[in-house]
């Protein structure tokens, strides 16, 4: 996250400044959108910031600890308990030391009058962009106790949603990191000795055995210089992507990829099918809750065509319209919501669709490893055909040198 000092005017005109932290100047830009006010500069700032205060701005809070704190504050409010006091008696519950603080922060700056929601947009390190915005739009509504038991609801689809691809992709990248740790064990210790011991003789050796040889003397050469390559890569990719063009790039590539660009279309239009739903049966404008949905999608490619679906509705459209123009959605999606929007269900069917593309995005992480395994296999076989071959054809031709004297 970054610091950024912005300019920008309410509905009625008047000029506010402040300073937020914010992932890049597109993700505030939205933010404030949301809020309903029109950026007029946005700036970065350079503050300094101790070790400690690095360390500290980087914690993380468990994603359990989120749902468990939702959940009971809408539990609590639901009882009638007010937001300060409900705050107070969950301080004391919570284990997490990061956590229990950003609590604290958010009683005491509710206590000196601010928003519940403009109290956690001060710590957006812990507390994702997608709660500030709903809780914001609950107050609004004079419905926090529902908002907030719908993002419990929302964090733990998320959650799980993750579990799952963690779950089916960990057999995959145990085989390939199994893999790797054999390659380097083999290019490290047994073909320079069979280097050594064919040295004295006049074989050729193999090319799969001089393959591994000039990549075993590759990486004991300039071993450091690839070291920096790929930490330069890595750190190259990293501002490439807190670039908005570098970010937009990135993600429009992510949908096209095979087998997980599908997936993550599936649980992104879930996610905004299932945001969009809750609002509205929340009572909040779809003006407003297009803007939330917009800013709590993780893809940019997708948040920017909600922005544009949004425009258009503005202008008097159908939400179907902008749908089947932006060539995201599938036509099933416009299909059910342009029967809710003709049957005065738009919030029902937007749920139905949520619940349709989660089956689908579950389907499709099940099957990942039935997907991956084949390619694992063929991979695996050509990799210790290589090697084999590498050690074996050597000892052949050093049998046949030995036979022949």
């Amino acid at each position: 996250m970054t610091n950024f000092t912005y300019k920008a005017r309410d509905k009625q005109g008047n000029m506010t400044t402040a300073t937020v932290e914010a992932e890049n100047e597109k993700s505030l830009a939205r933010r404030l959108a949301a809020q309903g006010f029109t950026p007029v500069s946005i700036t970065v700032d350079a503050p300094q910031q101790t070790v400690e205060g690095w360390f500290a701005s980087r914690s993380k809070v468990k994603p359990q600890e989120l749902i468990v704190f939702t959940r009971q504050l809408s539990s609590v409010l639901g009882a009638g308990v007010p937001l300060v006091d409900g705050l107070a008696a969950m301080h004391e519950q919570i284990k997490s030391l990061k956590f229990q603080e950003v609590v604290g922060n958010v009683k005491k700056d509710i206590e000196e009058g601010q928003s519940f929601s403009n109290a956690l947009e001060k710590h957006p390190n812990i507390i994702p962009d997608m709660v500030v915005q709903m809780v914001r739009a609950g107050e609004r509504a004079g419905i926090l106790e529902e908002v907030l038991d719908r993002v419990s609801n929302l964090l733990e689809k998320d959650l799980d949603t993750k579990n799952k691809i963690k779950a089916a992709t960990r057999y995959p990248i145990i085989i390939v990191a199994t893999l790797a740790i054999a390659f380097s064990i083999l290019v490290t210790f047994v073909i320079p000795r069979f280097a050594e011991l064919f040295s004295g003789f006049n074989v050729q050796l193999p090319l799969p055995t001089r393959i591994l040889i000039w990549i075993n003397y590759f990486v004991s050469h300039y071993g450091y210089w690839l070291l920096a390559s790929i930490v330069l890569t890595v750190f190259g990719f990293k501002r490439f992507i807190s670039n908005p063009k570098g970010r937009l790039i990135y993600d429009s590539f992510v949908l096209k990829t095979p087998i997980f660009g599908q997936l993550f279309t599936k649980i992104y239009i879930s996610r905004f099918a299932i945001m969009l739903s809750s609002m509205l049966r929340s009572g909040i404008p779809i003006l407003d809750a297009l803007s939330i949905s917009a800013a709590t999608v993780e893809n940019t490619l997708i948040s920017n065509t909600i922005m544009d679906m949004r425009e258009k509705v503005s202008q008097g459209k159908s939400l179907s319209q902008p749908m089947k123009e932006c060539k995201i959605f599938p036509p099933i999606a416009i299909s059910m919501v342009t029967i809710g929007e003709k049957s005065g269900t738009l919030e029902t069917m937007l749920g139905k669709v949520a619940g349709y593309f989660e089956r689908e995005a579950d389907y499709t992480i099940a099957n990942i490893t039935p997907l991956l395994e084949p390619i694992l296999i063929f991979g695996l076989a050509g990799i210790m055909l290589v090697f084999a071959l590498a050690i074996f054809m050597p000892m052949w031709d050093l049998i046949s040198v030995y036979q022949a004297h």
